[in-house]
């Protein structure tokens, strides 16, 4: 089958008029490169992408969507939502609950409808979008470099003449004389996180690219330049991360099927046995050698362990979506000796348990544990399904998914989830670009 006959039974957003796959490209661009400047607008681009890719599908094929919704992931993920919804209505703060649950039905839907999107453009667009993402990851990654290397020199600049980008909170900045002079480590992690996850997706964009010199510079730059803000950068977590989708990556080339099994072992482990698995750092006293960073590694085992201990008050249902925040847990003065959980003011407070897999125990209890579990082995089933270098690819994203919900941020904030959805959107573009890819022309015996 030629290009030409691809492009034409794919449906072609050509035919609905080049201003809209202008638009379309441009926010995929501005969405990458969000990614890692900016990831709290994420949420925002993804819904205004959304909105386009709505246009398109009316326009082509309005049923799309519905046949997204209908594989096994879509069901497996629809469950899991439903659930979210009624676990809301008996959380603590059940209006925050709603919110939270709100905001995940309405990123997953914007993740649906742009990944229905991509499937119904033709050849010369799917590469088209695919090179404006590159574009604009490559474009996010340097903004993000220059902001590591020389202490965030734009974004001082912006929130001190132009316009006040952060809040002047202690835990965020350091003020001096009513001046932003430095932003707190934890502010850049969250842009190198995002970046991680979108990396995978970034490489396979490369193909979009004419073969040779030009594709495998890209591939370069792109990989080095990334690498080098994630090992700059003090998010151990993306650097773990980095490593775990290297690991998945290389054992796909050798064996899919060994990548897969693997996952799904690691899946079920975590996903099972998170509540113990998170209290037995603590417990064997991990947190008291000398050479774990206190601040960083010794806080997470605190937090595990004390979280942990609370998820068999409610291990069925959970405290409910936010429930981590009720506990009101502080870190201690001294996180290699205190063993009890502080309840006094003597350091900061704890508002998750910087552990998804555990927060899904907690918030959500057994019920929503199996759920979890059940969505990623259908996912890791679903992935199998794929093209060799996009399913290689896929595993590696799921490597890098689950160990940073491991170690990293609170599961509801936007723009994390903003995040995923939109990396596995990507991995669905990629698949596209190789299905639209110009075919080797048969000889003459063939």
């Amino acid at each position: 089958m030629s290009a030409d006959l691809v492009e034409g039974s794919a449906g072609n957003s050509g035919s609905i008029g080049r201003p809209l796959f202008r638009i379309q490209a441009g926010l995929i661009g501005f969405l990458c490169f969000s990614a890692a400047a900016f990831p709290r607008l994420l949420p925002a681009v993804l819904g205004l992408l959304a909105l386009a890719a709505v246009i398109h599908i009316l326009k082509v094929d309005p049923k799309r969507p519905l046949a997204l919704l209908l594989t096994p992931v879509g069901i497996a993920l629809g469950a899991f939502i439903v659930y979210l919804f009624i676990n809301a209505a008996f959380a603590v703060n059940a209006s925050a609950a709603f919110s939270k649950a709100g905001a995940v039905l309405g990123l997953v839907a914007c993740a649906f409808l742009i990944a229905s999107s991509f499937t119904l453009h033709g050849a010369r667009e799917t590469r088209g979008l695919a090179k404006w993402a590159l574009i604009g990851l490559l474009l996010g990654v340097a903004f993000l470099l220059i902001e590591i290397v020389w202490d965030e020199p734009v974004k001082l600049f912006v929130t001190n003449n132009i316009v006040q980008m952060f809040d002047f909170n202690p835990k965020k900045t350091r003020v001096v004389d009513g001046e932003l002079t430095k932003l707190k480590a934890f502010i850049l992690n969250r842009n190198v996180t995002s970046l991680v996850l979108l990396l995978i997706p970034g490489l396979l964009f490369t193909r979009a690219l004419a073969k040779g010199t030009i594709q495998h510079a890209a591939l370069a730059a792109l990989l080095l330049a990334a690498a080098a803000c994630v090992f700059m950068s003090e998010s151990g977590t993306s650097v773990a991360a980095f490593f775990a989708g290297a690991l998945v990556l290389a054992l796909s080339a050798l064996s899919l099927k060994a990548a897969r099994v693997v996952l799904m072992t690691a899946w079920t482990v975590a996903m099972l046995f998170a509540v113990p698995l998170a209290a037995l750092p603590y417990d064997l006293g991990w947190n008291r050698w000398t050479w774990v960073p206190a601040s960083s590694v010794g806080a997470r085992l605190y937090i595990w362990k004390h979280m942990a201990d609370e998820v068999w008050n409610k291990p069925v249902t959970g405290l409910g979506i936010r429930g981590a925040r009720t506990l009101k847990l502080q870190l201690p003065a001294d996180l290699k000796t205190l063993r009890a959980p502080v309840t006094v003011a003597d350091g900061r407070r704890v508002p998750h348990p910087h552990n998804v897999f555990l927060q899904i125990w907690l918030e959500l209890g057994a019920i929503g544990a199996l759920l979890a579990l059940g969505l990623g082995l259908v996912a890791l089933w679903q992935i199998g399904t794929l093209p060799a270098l996009v399913q290689a690819g896929a595993y590696g994203l799921f490597a890098v998914s689950a160990v940073v919900g491991a170690s990293g941020f609170d599961l509801w904030q936007t723009w994390l989830f903003g995040s995923y959805v939109f990396a596995w959107a990507a991995i669905l573009l990629a698949e596209r670009l190789g299905e639209v890819a110009p075919r080797p022309r048969a000889g003459p015996c063939a």
